[in-house]
């Protein structure tokens, strides 16, 4: 192995988005250095001087900035590639684009500057006299012709007979210019064997490269695919008798730059044992996050010592022998296991996150604290998990003094310090499948210029919350509507739906109280994505503080009793009175009762044997499932992340061809559950019994797995430091709100899914959702990750009935994360109260309308809420912070029968109950609100037009307390109704607002809703709104 150049092995900078700071890449050179990892390759894609813009020098700051970069890297024994990009626009026969390229790799001055990369000496020997390049230490370069078009220009066809020789040509001619330099990296177009045609072996470009290019300069390669999931040393013996040399992998098994969706926190897998003798060097393509690369990076390193302790242990003779038999990884004694990798990376992890926490500002500010009802005060964490402490100096994996550059592969022994990785290897327990990277806050003063790049949000995505509180204007269908014949077993002659918008108070100022300072809330800006009632025509619909995140308890739901139309006639505001509530199984019953009814409330030790319950926060404290005790959480308000919260973290968002064993439990828990939903449908059979108790079984696993990980957003928010936070929390956010939605999703099957044994019926076959919407998308063996776009995130929302309708999933983060807890969950009959209180305290009005409203305290409720509570409380959900209910999302199936009913049997007896002159006695704040409430009771609605009901058979209502300003949950509220009532059949949902409401029309038109050309009748303000399912 004599004279065999280095082995080079680090990160490469190459993905697209925008590209790192300067300080944080001098970060990961301390990271290099203290894990033994040698190599950094400057390729950001979007940075324009590099790619776009390669013919144009850098400025004088700009190559002050890249020395002191350069001189950084040296620093830390790292060894800086620069790469410069040129084949998108390159003529590779032209003179001038040859000469400047040269230029902008050994000079580029300009304005005066100092050059940046100076003239090498043609004589090898003599490997830098020149005095800038002294100064300035880059000594190593990569050409990359990836990801272009490979069809030339006719200019180039005149003069070379193929691309390879063209670009072999350039390759060779500035090779030998810079002095022919120990590392000289060329990337092909032709990266990966399934971008080889036909064959790596058969492949015309890749043989007259391996043919063309002199022998010194190095062929990158990405393995099998441009994600590769395995890399054998089969696979590298068949590139490098094509190449003529061994190749450098340049390893994408971590880059998320091709789906905004998913980071990936696992461990370095997939290689085969016994790589390092057929390679020249490993670079890693990482996360477009940085702080998102601590383990991906601390188990390469791992990975590679344990590829040099066997390289250190073979001779000369036995180096072939040992390579041969590494392709069963793991399966020699002292071999790298991912998962002994992982354990060791995570207790790292854990100290450098808490350390980070503790550096002055470090941590975000005014996080909100998560506080309960009754003063207690909740934060997430692990029960009876040992806390990691931080740690100002992790753990060195090499020992003092050691060789930071890495020794020769096969002709010296790594240092003894570094920990062994001896274990099996890790089982691939994963399913093959996302989220809007936030780039962590970073100086950029520093920063090479970077490209426009396009959002990589899908055509679909809603508009960023910045500046949604201007009007926006809502989509007007154009198309006639037509009645498409019944769609439901509805009669006609349906009035016009009460679904208008809840009154609130000045957003900006919520009681009244000066707004929050921004470190502590989100921006103004998110009011409109918020579904807020509206003010009256006094108040301010400016937007205001942001409000916090959370989880909250409550007891299990179970599917109400709808009361019958004399009853809805003698009591149209309760949902059931005490006697009617002895037969219906919303109602609490006695632990003896309780333990033969699986969906009442429970006990804590009771919860396993019924395990369908909500936890109480007390509850969930005494569960050895629960993240953090209370007596934890008083005393730790913030307590550091621990080893149990960062290893499920790191499960959530594992790898692109596998996830973590707690994401594989929850996919799993919720495929079984909605296969099997049937078995807790309505009418009950007896046959379903024992499967309906399985089925509750699992759906507690499902719930409390779901509830951890919302005190796992909420902990981190508290908890990490503000480069990680703002790097993460996107993906964090995005895996919460969807698990909101996704189980109370899984509480309302319970009793509410119809199932119509008559396939005749109109609600027969209602539950096709299984097999067609949500079916799940199976990856060919050789498909690449961005096949299925969203990772964990994806799944999930393709389980739900409304999967397919991606612009109710897509919505960019909070500027200003917050750690606030919710609960979202079916209607319980304790909340009528509540839901009746936030409606009365969303409204600003006079001590005048003040004083009626204490006299008929359901007024304001009754007006918006109330027929749905007593004509279609199955369909309502109820949003809940420590607070108590902060939010509703109401609907009727059929709006048909629905409006019919309230109109015959409803609206009379609360014509009875307000009478027509309740007035404040002249204007007054408020006094609008009070008035379109009589007017509703009393006044002959108009009709919905029978088109709209064919088209979107049902009814839908949304509000939010003025305190709720986080979209995901208000996002979360909305899924839920849709995924309920997709799933007992309706294909379409309408609503009507005020046609002058801008805030509740941008807030449908962000969810899809259109406006429909249907005017109703004599009410030229309201507007109707429609979207399919």
């Amino acid at each position: 192995m004599a004279g065999r150049p280095r082995f080079l092995c680090g990160v490469v900078e190459g993905f697209y988005g925008r590209p790192w700071s300067m300080e944080q890449r001098k970060l990961l050179f301390q990271w290099l250095e203290r894990w033994g990892l040698n190599c950094y390759m400057y390729a950001p894609k979007d940075e324009l001087k590099h790619r776009l813009l390669w013919r144009e020098p850098y400025t004088e700051h700009e190559a002050a900035c890249m020395r002191s970069l350069i001189e950084a890297a040296h620093g830390q024994g790292v060894e800086f590639v620069f790469a410069i990009s040129a084949g998108q626009d390159m003529v590779f026969s032209s003179a001038g684009d040859r000469l400047l390229l040269q230029q902008k790799l050994r000079q580029g001055h300009v304005r005066g500057s100092l050059p940046f990369f100076s003239l090498l000496p043609r004589d090898p020997s003599s490997p830098c006299p020149c005095p800038q390049v002294a100064a300035m230490g880059c000594h190593s370069f990569a050409l990359l012709f990836d990801d272009i078009d490979p069809c030339m220009c006719q200019a180039d066809r005149d003069v070379f007979p193929s691309l390879a020789q063209a670009q072999a040509s350039v390759a060779n001619e500035v090779y030998r210019e810079l002095g022919q330099p120990s590392v000289f990296l060329f990337c092909p177009t032709e990266y990966c064997s399934s971008l080889c045609s036909p064959s790596p072996s058969q492949s015309c470009y890749l043989l007259t490269l391996g043919q063309e290019l002199l022998p010194g300069i190095g062929v990158i390669w990405t393995g099998p695919k441009v994600v590769s999931q395995e890399l054998s040393a089969t696979m590298l013996e068949e590139v490098e008798g094509v190449l003529q040399r061994r190749p450098v992998i340049w390893d994408n098994l971590y880059a998320n730059d091709y789906d905004c969706r998913r980071v990936f926190l696992g461990p370095y897998t997939g290689r085969a044992h016994g790589l390092v003798p057929r390679l020249r060097g490993l670079l890693l393509n990482p996360n477009c996050e940085l702080q998102a690369n601590f383990i991906p990076i601390h188990t390469l390193s791992s990975w590679f010592q344990s590829e040099l302790r066997s390289c250190a242990h073979a001779d000369h003779t036995g180096m072939e022998a040992a390579a041969a038999l590494g392709d069963s990884q793991g399966s020699q004694e002292g071999s790298y296991s991912p998962q002994e990798a992982l354990e060791l990376a995570l207790l790292d992890w854990v100290a450098e996150i808490n350390q980070q926490a503790l550096e002055p500002g470090g941590r975000t500010s005014g996080h909100p604290s998560i506080s309960l009802k009754g003063g207690t005060r909740l934060q997430s964490g692990t029960a009876g998990e040992q806390e990691v402490t931080p740690d100002p100096q992790p753990h060195n994996p090499l020992p003092s003094g050691a060789d930071q550059h890495g020794p020769e592969p096969c002709g010296m022994a790594p240092g003894e310090g570094r920990r062994k990785v001896t274990s099996e290897p890790e089982k691939d327990g994963g399913s093959r499948i996302s989220a809007g990277g936030q780039q962590s806050p970073t100086g950029d003063g520093d920063q090479l210029p970077m490209g426009n790049r396009e959002s990589c949000e899908p055509s679909s995505a809603l508009p960023s919350a910045a500046g949604s509180a201007q009007s926006a204007g809502t989509p007007v269908a154009t198309e006639t509507l037509h009645s498409s014949g019944p769609a439901m077993r509805c009669s006609n002659g349906a009035n016009a739906s009460q679904n208008l918008p809840l009154p609130t108070r000045d957003a900006r100022t919520g009681d009244g109280s000066p707004p929050q300072p921004p470190s502590s809330t989100q921006p103004e800006a998110s009011r409109a994505d918020v579904p807020q009632t509206p003010p009256g025509p006094e108040a301010c619909t400016s937007p205001g503080p942001p409000a916090p995140l959370t989880d909250g308890a409550g007891a299990s739901p179970g599917p109400p009793a709808p009361p019958t139309s004399e009853e809805a006639g003698s009591s149209p505001m309760a949902l059931l009175t005490l006697e009617e509530a002895g037969s219906g199984p919303l109602v609490p019953l006695t632990p003896k009762e309780a333990r033969s009814s699986p969906t009442a409330p429970v006990t804590p030790e009771e919860a396993r044997s019924s395990p369908m319950t909500l936890l109480t926060p007390e509850e969930a404290g005494s569960v050895p499932t629960a993240l953090l005790t209370l007596e934890e959480a008083r005393s730790s308000p913030t307590a550091p992340l621990t080893l149990g919260e960062v290893r499920m973290l790191v499960e959530l968002f594992y790898l692109p061809y596998h996830h973590g064993p707690q994401a594989q439990h929850l996919l799993e828990h919720f495929r079984w559950l909605r296969a099997n939903s049937l078995s807790v449908a309505v009418p009950a059979t007896a046959t379903d019994a024992s499967r309906g108790t399985q089925w509750r079984g699992r759906a507690q696993s499902f719930q409390l797995l779901c509830a951890q990980i919302c005190r796992l957003h909420s902990h981190f928010v508290s908890s990490a430091g503000r480069a990680l936070l703002y790097d993460l929390h996107p993906y964090l956010w995005d895996i919460r709100n969807m698990l909101l939605a996704a189980s109370a999703f899984i509480l309302w099957l319970d009793g509410h899914l119809l199932c119509d044994p008559d396939p005749k019926v109109t609600w027969g076959s209602c539950f096709g959702w299984c097999q067609s919407i949500a079916a799940p998308i199976l990856l060919g063996g050789d498909a690449e990750p961005w096949t299925h776009r969203g990772g964990l995130f994806g799944e999930l929302q393709a389980l739900l009935p409304v999967g397919n309708s991606c612009d109710l999933f897509y919505h960019p983060p909070p500027l200003f994360p917050s750690s606030q807890l919710y609960l979202l969950r079916p209607l319980l009959p304790p909340d009528k109260g509540e839901l009746y209180r936030m409606c009365r305290e969303s409204l600003d009005c006079d001590p005048k309308v003040a004083d009626v409203l204490a006299a008929h305290p359901d007024l304001l409720g009754d007006r918006l809420l109330g027929s749905f509570l007593s004509l279609s409380p199955e369909y309502t959900f109820v949003l809940e912070d420590e607070g108590g209910p902060c939010g509703y999302a109401a609907g009727a199936l059929c709006a048909e029968g629905f409006l019919r009913q309230r109109d015959s049997n409803w609206l009379p007896a609360v014509r009875q109950k307000y009478p027509q002159d309740l007035s404040a006695g002249g204007p007054a704040l408020g006094q609008d609100a009070l008035e379109e409430a009589l007017l509703f009771f009393h006044a002959e609605l108009p009709a919905v037009p029978l088109p709209v009901l064919r088209r979107f058979p049902s009814l839908v209502q949304l509000g939010t307390a003025p305190r709720v300003l986080d979209v995901g949950a208000s996002r979360s509220l909305a899924i839920c109704l849709l995924s309920a009532l997709r799933a007992n059949g309706s294909r379409g949902v309408f609503c009507q607002v005020s046609a002058t409401d801008r805030q509740q029309l941008s807030f449908y038109g962000k969810l899809g809703f259109v406006a429909l050309p249907v005017a109703l009748g004599s009410s030229p303000s309201a507007q109707l709104l429609g979207r399919l399912l």
